[in-house]
């Protein structure tokens, strides 16, 4: 980046909405993440969405301190809706949101602001990649280091390239088109995947810029409402559903693959849960897709089994106990360009990337391509 690209966008005013609901926890390192930005022109837009803990006190001392702090509550109604309230209350031309327990590097909004600001109005959004963080905010591990700019609604329906609500930065052109987050979901009581709607909607319409950098730092926690598998799995399943039909130009094996990275998914949540009866209704999807995929599912399920039963008898061995790894950094002090590892699995192959991205470059549609069979794998 440089420093004219810098002070080119220094002055542009970003609006930061951040829903929090019981963020008490966390929200205080959040905000912290949101005013120590490299870029300072910010209107940052905390919607409390009827919390019940300290969450509202800790975000008052915040605006205190911080003229740049809006404070709005809410009943609680979903964090589609939070996010809604605070776009209606946000006057910037780009809004970045950021969920109340997640973080950002310094420069994320420096970084993503100089993406997206110079390209054309075709272009609506950009986003960043993460890296997992635990309650303490050290880093765990690497997010996915797959990417991609552009045309990317085939490609994003079945790699989902942003993983979380907290590294999308949208002009507000794309509010004005899609008409922002949908609270149908959580009126449904599958709320979880909104973030994911949202960017599939922006994508239908809009070219989408990525900075492959794990800007984000997405927390793990029994809190976080990505904790409750069962529900998570059925918001991914009901946006992908929607997102089909509403786009009915999409090629069959488009499709296919689209259901079945679903459906992976959502195997893994209930098969966590023991939910046998579902993760078998997921597995019918993926074998349909690929039965080669499916046998290879269930033997990597059974394996993972074993070797939890494994450590289980060796962490009751006294002289054999794990030892606590001591090598975590906290998030904001890894090199952002410090590369991210990882994200290519037995499904989203290099292959298929490269095979989905000919269907992003012809608009969705077969074009003059042959018809393209099912992978095998």
């Amino acid at each position: 980046m440089t420093a004219m690209e810098m002070s080119s966008t220094s002055e542009i005013l970003v609006a930061v909405v951040i829903p929090a609901y019981n963020a008490s926890d966390y929200i205080d390192q959040t905000l912290r993440s949101v005013i120590d930005q490299t870029h300072k022109a910010l209107e940052i837009i905390v919607v409390d969405d009827g919390s019940t803990d300290e969450t509202t006190s800790i975000c008052r001392r915040f605006a205190a301190a911080d003229p740049r702090i809006k404070l709005l509550s809410t009943e609680n109604r979903g964090v589609a809706a939070a996010r809604n309230t605070g776009i209606a209350a946000s006057k910037a031309g780009y809004l970045a949101f950021l969920d109340a327990d997640d973080l950002w590097h310094p420069t994320y909004v420096e970084r993503m602001l100089s993406a997206l600001h110079p390209l054309p109005e075709a272009w609506g959004a950009v986003y960043a990649l993460h890296r997992f963080v635990d309650s303490e905010g050290y880093c765990t591990r690497s997010g996915s280091s797959i990417s991609a700019r552009e045309s990317i609604l085939i490609r994003h329906l079945v790699f989902r390239f942003v993983g979380n609500g907290s590294g999308f930065m949208v002009r507000r052109a794309v509010i004005d088109k899609i008409g922002g987050y949908d609270p149908s979901y959580a009126n449904q009581g599958i709320g979880g995947c909104e973030d994911f709607d949202f960017e599939l909607r922006t994508a239908e319409h809009f070219k989408i810029e990525a900075v492959p950098l794990g800007l984000v730092g997405y927390r793990v926690h029994a809190a976080a409402m990505s904790a409750d598998r069962s529900r998570m799995a059925q918001s991914l399943l009901a946006v992908y559903e929607r997102c089909v039909a509403r786009n009915p130009q999409l090629p069959a094996f488009v499709v296919s693959c689209a259901r079945a990275s679903a459906h992976l998914y959502a195997f893994s949540k209930f098969a966590a849960l023991k939910d046998w009866r579902s993760a078998a209704i997921s597995l019918k999807y993926v074998y349909h897709h690929s039965p080669l995929l499916a046998v290879s599912v269930i033997t990597k399920l059974i394996f993972s089994k074993a070797a939890r039963a494994a450590n289980r008898v060796l962490s009751k061995a006294p002289s054999l106990g794990r030892q606590k790894q001591t090598n975590f950094k906290k998030f904001e002090e890894i090199d952002p360009v410090m590369p991210l590892v990882g994200g290519w699995s037995r499904f989203r192959t290099k292959a298929l990337f490269r095979r989905l991205s000919e269907i992003d470059r012809c608009g969705g549609l077969r074009c003059d391509l042959e018809e393209i069979e099912y992978f095998r794998f």
